[in-house]
């Protein structure tokens, strides 16, 4: 290929800026695009915006600044570690066994981030292959740490130090730093630094730096996900509502009220910032329009969600794009780091992107809960974990949690107290 044609190919490939500005706009949440608006608004003296759309984007300067007074509940939410991990599950790829296995994890994880019971617990629980069960908890644990705070799901406070050191990395002060939270974490908090160096043959000056180093690390990953000053707050991007027998999607925002100032041609002094602002309101409209095409196109096929709460079939995006005849690219897009507000409550827009199916109505999930236990070892009675499993095997995927609650809605005591002779 020549040299002026292949630098004509690679012109080609780039954007324009006008594209440009039209996929970020598309890959942007709520809080985002409110920024971007005041942004172009402060910078293009084309484009109006009525006062009552001025105070909304003033909002969100108060959510990132986490300034609580005037935050209406009715339009923030705080995501607990446990809903975070089970929202984010999706991005792990996980097939159906080590999804149950990674549910079931996260159910024991506590507010400080640590895994409450052994791999032993899982085992047994799960009737696991003892062979290879405890390299596959730990695998799935360090995937977990991927799409959290590094140091989730460690049994104790050494593991969860040493999992947060994965992420760097491994020069030769992380590579120490292991070996002191690993053989010396007791004489560290004592700052015993000499006897450290003399065990590991070190000079002290560099255990102080390990130390130093070692202190910037989190003790208790979970708590980041509970306090006031850090929790994560969530500003919905769509709603869906019931309406009958049919359903409503909206944004939250459509930003109707940002206009373009009418002026006649002679009026306008700067014709690129005034065709900026144009271009502006129409791939803010293609995003809107966009947005609400993937979500109607979403619950036609998960139409029972809205009233069961349950997700029967499964769902990818490129079905959605097939569909929608729009590039999976696009679809991505509009589905990563976007919340939608829904009967049931807030959700990541890629949950409801599922390879497993559940086809059985919640009715139909207590009647199975209901025989299972009819039909067990009074003498051994099944965990909720136990039941669980079993479900799985018919291909229901539930949390343990969601078992408890049907259990406890069905009045049935618990495995502990139906123990026979209990």
């Amino acid at each position: 290929m020549a040299l002026s044609a292949h630098l004509a190919l690679k012109n080609s490939l780039k954007l324009s800026p006008n594209i440009e500005q039209s996929v970020n706009l598309l890959k942007s949440n709520e809080i985002e695009i409110e920024l971007l608006i005041n942004d172009f608004l402060s910078k293009n003296p084309y484009l109006q915006l009525d006062d009552s759309e001025k105070i909304n984007l003033n909002y969100s300067a108060n959510v990132i600044e986490n300034n609580e007074e005037n935050i209406s509940e009715d339009n923030i939410y705080g995501l607990s570690l446990k809903d975070y991990l089970l929202n984010n599950l999706f991005d792990l790829g996980l097939d159906y066994e080590d999804e149950l296995l990674a549910r079931l994890i996260i159910d024991y994880i506590d507010d400080n981030g640590y895994l409450k019971e052994g791999y032993d617990f899982f085992i047994t629980e799960l009737a696991l292959d003892s062979d290879t069960a405890n390299k596959k908890i730990k695998n799935l644990i360090l995937k977990l740490n991927t799409i959290s705070s590094p140091g989730i799901g460690a049994r104790n406070l050494q593991e969860c130090l040493d999992f947060q050191l994965d992420q760097f990395i491994q020069n030769q002060i992380v590579l120490d730093s292991k070996k002191i939270i690993e053989n010396h974490l007791v004489d560290l908090a004592n700052k015993n630094f000499k006897k450290i160096a003399t065990n590991l043959n070190l000079q002290t000056d560099h255990i102080i730096k390990c130390n130093e180093f070692i202190v910037t690390l989190n003790p208790k990953p979970g708590l980041a996900y509970l306090s006031s000053d850090t929790s994560q707050f969530i500003t919905p991007d769509i709603i869906v509502k019931n309406n009958g027998d049919k359903f409503n999607v909206s944004l939250k925002n459509n930003y109707d009220s940002l206009k373009l100032f009418n002026l006649k041609k002679d009026e306008i002094n700067d014709k690129d910032a005034y065709n900026q602002a144009k271009w502006f309101i129409k791939n803010l409209n293609y995003r809107k329009i966009n947005i609400i095409r993937v979500v109607n196109a979403i619950f036609s096929h998960h139409k029972e969600f809205l009233n069961e709460n349950i997700l029967k079939s499964p769902l990818n995006i490129k079905t959605i794009a097939n569909q929608l005849e729009i590039h999976e690219s696009t679809v991505s897009r509009i589905v990563n780091n976007k919340f939608i507000e829904t009967p049931h409550g807030i959700f990541e827009l890629k949950y409801f992107f599922i390879n497993e199916v559940n086809n059985t109505s919640n009715k139909t999930i207590l009647d199975k809960i209901k025989a299972i236990i009819r039909d067990e070892n009074k003498v051994k009675p099944l965990s909720d974990s136990e039941i669980l499993l079993t479900l799985g095997q018919e291909n229901i995927t539930i949390s343990r949690r969601t078992v408890a609650k049907y259990r406890e809605q069905l009045g049935i005591l618990s495995a502990s107290k139906r123990k026979k002779g209990a």
